[in-house]
């Protein structure tokens, strides 16, 4: 069942109208005396949301980040043509809040709507080689029933999910109305007729939440897809999205450098205390700041190697110790000439190898033009190359492509390659819910502990991605607000 024009409205206000006016609304007391000192860990979108929210309530803010860089698993690879993404790749028409604020820093934008149609076009790749369209409906590893025998395997999973949502707003995926979805995506297929042989290539290969259909909760999809339609109503009429000028780590470097203090670079956390007389963060190098609160934007895959005294109880300990994190690997290559026109076949594809979904990147003037190649190997294919060494899984990437097409052999250069699994201070890219986890503690979860406020996309309600970041960071701060 779509969701109606109301939740619209909801959601409208959920998207960020409510930021500004909520610290306008903050006390003068407040504001005036400037005389609270908030500590924010993470330099990521939520966590400079967070700092920025509560700056401008008149808070003493200082942020300390673990890496030596701003942005999180927001990246730009300024060393390809086009500074394509590791993490953050766009940004829906939508998002009220990452788009107010890259227009309020003077960020740049660019529309990608005519790339779209480009991004859709790729070939299907299956046992080493190219599986043309037109042979697919005839083809014998084509497990689908009549009616769906010309349907590409990576449409098959949103034709069963349909153009609607059960849910009735875009937040009810944490409604207990809702538990029984709570279930496992392959139970929900199952249930839908799909065959083993169905879920494996509709859903298993280059699954996006999850090692596969086992993993993930059908929840958790229905909540993505409901926010996919709201993002279409809230956005310019015809705006698919956008991405930055140089790369959408713009927007956090703007967002850090509008803050009055100084980040703090290369404080990786190792304790958090609290108790009634204040907050104290105790960092690797033998750093301690003192604060009457703190913000804590890490991964839950991070926090739960942090010492957190008072500890975690409950179903927030429970969160905290086993929500997991997508395991993802992303290589950009640069093509020394355009094989794809040689072969006369798409250069995006769609992958059984370790190399998984192999995209083309159009960072261009024109949106013809392919200005690199990015493969995201996602669940296993990312566990795979995370057992090996850097070079080796690198020429593994490489090897994976040029044996299905073989016009590419020789013309790949890498020219970036992220493991978000190896990078310390995220431990995987986006958070994701195994069965049910939802039930069990998302409600929860977020909840203050002590002077220690939680924030970061996983604790995010009505947004996903880089917005949900945002939403987060914003609810943290104007939870410190209450309390002063």
């Amino acid at each position: 069942m779509p969701m109606t024009g109301r939740t619209i409205d909801r959601r409208t206000f959920l998207a960020g109208g409510a930021a500004a006016a909520s610290v306008a609304l903050t006390p003068q007391i407040v504001r005036a005396q400037n005389k609270h000192k908030i500590l924010v860990i993470g330099a990521g979108l939520s966590g400079l949301n967070a700092a920025l929210t509560l700056q401008m309530g008149g808070a003493d803010v200082q942020l300390i980040e673990g890496s030596r860089r701003i942005g999180g698993r927001v990246l730009s690879n300024r060393n390809v043509d086009g500074a394509p993404e590791f993490g953050g790749t766009s940004m829906g028409a939508g998002y009220a809040r990452i788009v107010d604020t890259a227009k309020n820093l003077g960020v740049g934008l660019i529309d990608i709507t005519a790339s779209v149609p480009f991004f859709r076009a790729r070939e299907l790749a299956l046992d080493g080689a190219i599986i043309r369209k037109e042979d697919w409906p005839n083809h014998p590893r084509n497990p689908f029933p009549p009616a769906l025998k010309s349907m590409m395997p990576w449409a098959y999973f949103f034709s069963l999910m349909g153009r609607g949502t059960p849910l009735k707003s875009v937040d009810d995926w944490v409604n207990p109305e809702y538990a029984h979805l709570d279930i496992s995506v392959h139970d929900w297929m199952t249930a839908k007729g799909a065959t083993p042989e169905m879920i494996e290539l509709g859903y298993n290969i280059n699954a996006s939440f999850g090692d596969n259909a086992h993993d993930i909760s059908i929840l958790q999809l229905f909540f993505s897809v409901a926010f996919a339609g709201i993002q279409q109503e809230l956005g310019p009429k015809g705006v698919f999205g956008y991405t930055a000028v140089n790369g959408n780590q713009s927007i956090p470097e703007a967002m850090a450098a509008a803050l009055n203090n100084e980040i703090h670079f290369g404080r990786e956390v190792v304790g958090i205390r609290s108790d009634a007389s204040g907050a104290e963060v105790h960092c690797a190098d033998g750093t301690r700041y003192q604060a009457d609160y703190v913000i804590c934007s890490v991964p839950f895959a991070v926090l739960r190697n942090i010492k957190v005294d008072p500890v975690f109880t409950g179903t927030q300990a429970m969160a905290v110790q086993s929500l997991p994190s997508q395991l993802m690997t992303l290589v950009h290559l640069v093509p020394k000439r355009p094989y794809w026109e040689e072969d006369g076949m798409a250069a995006a594809m769609f992958t059984d190898t370790s190399a998984g979904i192999v995209l083309a990147e159009r960072k261009g003037s024109s949106p013809e033009e392919i200005t690199s190649i990015t493969a995201w190997a996602r669940g296993p294919d990312a566990a795979y190359l995370d057992r090996l060494d850097e070079k080796d899984a690198r020429a593994v990437v490489v090897k994976s492509i040029e044996t299905i097409r073989p016009s590419a052999k020789g013309l790949l250069e890498v020219g970036g390659y992220k493991s978000w699994y190896r990078d310390p201070f995220a431990a995987g890219d986006w958070a994701y819910w195994r069965p049910g986890q939802i039930t069990a503690f998302a409600q929860g979860m977020a909840k203050p502990h002590g002077r220690i406020h939680l924030c970061g996309e996983h604790t995010a309600v009505s947004n996903r991605g880089m917005e949900g970041a945002m939403e987060s960071g914003e609810r943290a701060a104007l939870e410190i607000f209450a309390k002063l």
